[in-house]
């Protein structure tokens, strides 16, 4: 029997806090590996009007990204878990799908909704497409 992938998104928020640790568990349980993906959106800055703020933020969001991808990835490897970080640029919802059709997984583990949600409890945009447009399972927590 293959060794199960899951993937699990974060992007800084809460919910995709609980995903990773929800992800983990399972991982644990089942011998999965793990892949990490955050997804730095360059897409949500208006470059040529922006440039040196534009440059700015992307370089902290790569920077949190590395953080975050690092910290996590600590914690599946003190689990025995084999795991991967992975950044990608461009629309999370899109880079997602991309991924997982690219390099297929059993299981994608989201927040219901991350860091651009407006209201608390709602599916976000990002979880909602993934759920649309994914040959994988879904795995939402919130």
């Amino acid at each position: 029997m293959q060794q199960p992938t899951y993937l699990v998104a974060v992007d800084g928020s809460k919910n995709a806090k609980r995903a990773f640790q929800t992800a983990l568990k399972l991982a644990v349980n089942t011998q999965a590996q793990l892949k990490i993906l955050y997804v730095i959106n360059d897409r949500g800055y208006d470059q040529q009007r922006f440039k040196p703020e534009y440059l700015r933020l992307i370089d902290a969001e790569h920077q949190l990204a590395e953080e975050l991808t690092t910290e996590y990835t600590t914690i599946a490897q003190q689990q025995q878990i084999a795991v991967q970080p992975i950044l990608k640029y461009g629309y999370p919802k899109e880079q997602i799908i991309a991924y997982s059709q690219k390099q297929p997984v059993d299981l994608i583990f989201l927040g219901i909704t991350g860091n651009n949600a407006f209201e608390a409890g709602e599916l976000g945009a990002t979880a909602s497409y993934v759920i649309r447009h994914t040959p994988a399972n879904v795995f939402l927590v919130k």
